[in-house]
């Protein structure tokens, strides 16, 4: 895999983002509780819709048209476009103030504007950096903003701040990475003409709707499983899915790594043979954390979910159905990135437009019907429909090829994985110690496996080491 080291760049670095994120979520999920987690989750979701609006596209935009390498700036223009949007989007969140407060539960419209400064900030500038073909770079800045978010939250909440600790957290690493990623982002810094704006506009005007996509499938379920049910079974829910994307750090790091590459080919003639090559390769590894993921939260994930604190565990099922959503959504990613990279945004406006439209109206009658269950199914469903529409979209640009023979390996090493852990789960006392001992000898099981049995991954394994083993040469 020619950008594998990048991509397990980028994996660390969103594995120590979750892990980080894992054991903040820890602290705040016990000192608050489920209520005011709940309450809590409420908030960040609103926060995250307004982002989207606030953005509309821009970030993706810039990312794109940067990448491309024409020769002209296109930072400055971004900069202003984001600036207007978000001071639109703070005026009309202030306008909505006492139905918004309402919805959430506390007096937190204000502190989701001063939010909503904060991530638009951070989400421009990683984007320019993706642009600028230095992932290895921005992909660092998620585990530097998780870190200095999570210390503050947790000094603040146990220092006894409660809600306040936590959102001044999230502001004070937002702040810190915007000034990290800053410093290397590259700009000529000229006064921009029309037709820079033109250019990202025509790009937004379609790239915005994969915004809402995505936050579609990040918190539709929570924001509308709010109206039906008690923040407490929210914040049970949330806890669930946090956990399910921590197996999804692999898929979205090659994502990240491999759009400015095909962005940048996708410009040059005779080059579709190299950009299959590249989705194939995609497809390949993007199940090869989640797969093993999805098992072990069947095997192990009650016992897991105690780590949050008492009354988690009843979420159980739920981390399983999200698990698998997380798994097929993490393959529509792939599509839909390839798609986006080849420059047809009005392709993939298609396809995210019957996800949210069929998401949400899945949300509001299984979630009214059967609560945090019918949401997680929703979200499910929604991924496999998402899923094929990818799928029949980008056959018709190139030639597709899915990676049947690698996918099957990772199923059965994932599958020796759980003959192996599985008696042991049975005898041994359900102890969170124990679940974790079980949990990395399962990952060991599953790695020597897929090893074993993939000549391809051993060769993708050898080739981005900085150094030659034997046990890993092919024949």
């Amino acid at each position: 895999m020619r950008y594998g080291r990048t991509s397990v760049v980028s994996f660390l670095s969103k594995l120590a983002v979750s892990f980080f994120g894992f054991f903040g979520t820890i602290v705040l999920t016990r000192v608050l509780g489920r209520e005011q987690y709940g309450t809590y989750v409420v908030v960040i979701s609103v926060l995250a819709w307004a982002a989207v609006a606030g953005n509309l596209g821009i970030s993706t935009a810039v990312k794109k048209r940067v990448s491309e390498q024409d020769g002209v700036d296109y930072v400055v223009p971004g900069v202003l476009s984001q600036i207007f949007l978000f001071l639109v989007v703070s005026l009309l969140l202030w306008i909505a103030r006492p139905t918004l407060n309402e919805y959430m539960g506390v007096e937190a419209t204000g502190v989701v504007i001063v939010l909503l400064l904060g991530r638009l900030g951070v989400g421009f500038v990683s984007s320019v950096l993706d642009g600028q073909h230095m992932v290895h770079v921005s992909s660092l800045l998620q585990p530097f903003q998780t870190t200095v978010q999570s210390i503050i939250q947790v000094i603040l909440v146990l220092g006894g701040l409660g809600l306040t600790g936590a959102f001044a957290g999230i502001f004070v690493g937002a702040v810190a990475t915007v000034a990290v990623g800053a410093y290397y982002v590259s700009s000529r810094l000229k006064v921009p003409s029309v037709d820079d704006f033109r250019r990202i506009k025509s790009y937004a005007q379609f790239s915005w709707f994969a915004h809402i996509r995505g936050q579609t499938f990040m918190s539709m379920d929570t924001l509308i499983l709010a109206i039906f049910v008690s923040n407490s079974l929210v914040g049970g829910y949330k806890a669930a899915w946090n956990l399910a994307s921590i197996f999804a750090t692999f898929s979205i790091a090659i994502q990240r790594t491999l759009f400015p590459e095909i962005s940048a080919l996708a410009s040059q003639e005779d080059s579709k043979d190299a950009i299959a090559g590249l989705f194939t390769e995609s497809l390949t590894y993007a199940g090869l954390i989640i797969i093993p993921g999805v098992v072990g939260s069947v095997l192990l994930g009650d016992v897991i979910l105690r780590v949050y604190g008492e009354g988690f565990a009843s979420g159980y099922y739920i981390l399983i159905i999200l698990g698998v959503a997380r798994l097929l959504y993490g393959y529509q990613s792939q599509f839909l990135n390839t798609i986006d990279a080849l420059d047809y945004p009005e392709l993939t406006f298609r396809i995210n437009a019957v996800f949210v439209v069929l998401n949400l109206i899945l949300n509001v009658v299984l979630s009214a019907a059967f609560g945090w269950y019918g949401a997680a199914a929703a979200t499910t469903f929604c991924a496999i429909v998402g899923t094929f529409l990818g799928y029949q979209y980008l056959s018709n640009l190139l030639d597709v090829q899915i990676p049947l023979r690698e996918i099957g390996n990772q199923l059965i090493a994932a599958g020796v994985m759980a003959l192996v852990v599985l008696p042991s789960r049975i005898e041994l006392p359900d102890t969170l110690p124990i679940a974790t001992l079980l949990a990395a000898v399962g990952a060991a099981i599953y790695f020597v496996t897929l090893l074993g049995i993939s000549v391809k991954f051993r060769t993708t394994v050898n080739d981005n080491l900085p150094f030659d083993l034997p046990i890993f040469s092919v024949e």
